[in-house]
């Protein structure tokens, strides 16, 4: 396993997708956090520092968008990827008005999201 500098937070409700999306970074050498729940993320952005927040846009107990706004008054303007299976029109629109790197829809190539990070880790 390559040694990295990198920190990915993984934010999904889906602990299968989570896993496969971490597998996918880990191989990569890049170090990945999980949380199932808005304020579990809310609480690993306190204590980590993360190159990358990968965000769900719906999730048990917020939105994405919601966790998004919280994690950048902790952070200086953390990266963030927005995905989604399913959501408002609206909630799309306030995500996007967030300026994430993208937002993909689900079920999206594994290919993309890894080149997606890696992009915005280089950064």
């Amino acid at each position: 396993m390559k040694v990295s500098q990198h920190s990915v937070l993984l934010v999904d409700d889906n602990v299968g997708l989570r896993a496969g999306l971490a597998t996918v970074l880990e191989d990569e050498g890049i170090e990945t956090r999980q949380a199932e729940r808005g304020d579990e993320a809310i609480r690993l952005v306190q204590e980590f520092r993360f190159d990358l927040v990968v965000l769900d846009l719906n999730l048990p107990d917020m939105t994405g968008v919601r966790v998004y706004t919280s994690v950048q008054q902790e952070l200086i303007r953390p990266q963030c990827i927005f995905m989604t299976a399913e959501a408002s029109d609206e909630l799309i629109e306030q995500a996007l008005r967030l300026e994430p790197l993208r937002l993909l829809r689900k079920p999206f190539e594994l290919n993309l999201f890894r080149d997606l990070v890696r992009r915005a880790i280089a950064n």
